[in-house]
């Protein structure tokens, strides 16, 4: 009797064992697509957020964690008082602006960090076709990104030794410059050797050595 009893007990716990099985199966499926296609069609890859003109965010996004930086400690100078940037990124930022300092490179002044969805939009209405992305495909609305010049940077900023330090080193403490030139196919932006963008040492790294852009880049990680 205690034999048929064990025996009776195994067949019940099988098919449970296996609709378990199944369920969990159809939720690690459901996860992987919804990651892999991210929210509000904009994509994620690993822990690098992809925005463009296909990849646009949602009007209510806000990043966490931004900081002012006035407030805080910084090695380079400001346009205004009121630029702000996730903390992660303002902390890699004043290592990297630090470092060029230690070298006498001195003299950079972030005009831009985080913009919101509505000022995104005021700058697009402002600006000149082709000049400005639409609201929601900004890079500074994620708050990783912010433009940088330098003083007396005369002919622009591509000829000055703070670009020449940043093409060399910004890779090191986890920027890109977003918008390369010769690549406005894959980025839709023409050259714009002010933006710069926090991806990550490793992600960072990788991309200033095959000389690709960051939706190239992506696009191979997939």
């Amino acid at each position: 009797m205690q034999k048929r009893g064990k025996r009776k007990q195994t067949r019940r716990r099988l098919p449970i064992a296996l609709r378990a099985s199944v369920c969990l199966g159809i939720m690690a499926a459901m996860f992987a697509l919804g990651w892999h296609f991210g929210v509000e069609s904009t994509r994620f890859h690993g822990e690098i957020l992809l925005v463009n003109d296909s990849h646009r965010l949602a009007e209510d996004y806000i990043p966490e964690g931004l900081v002012n930086l006035y407030e805080q400690r910084h090695s380079f100078r400001l346009a205004s008082s009121d630029i702000y940037l996730t903390r992660e990124t303002y902390e890699a930022m004043e290592r990297m602006f630090s470092a060029a300092e230690a070298e006498n490179v001195n003299g950079f002044i972030v005009t831009s960090g985080y913009r919101d969805f509505a000022r995104q939009g005021e700058i697009y209405a402002e600006s000149e076709p082709g000049k400005a992305q639409v609201p929601g495909a900004s890079e500074h609305q994620t708050g990783m990104a912010f433009d940088v010049t330098a003083e007396n940077s005369g002919d622009g900023f591509e000829s000055t030794p703070q670009y020449a330090w940043l093409c060399q080193h910004a890779h090191e403490y986890g920027f890109i410059q977003r918008y390369p030139a010769n690549k406005a196919g894959e980025t839709g932006i023409s050259y714009e050797p002010w933006h710069y963008r926090y991806v990550g040492v490793d992600a960072a790294t990788r991309i200033k050595s095959t000389g690709q852009t960051l939706e190239a880049f992506l696009g191979s990680a997939r």
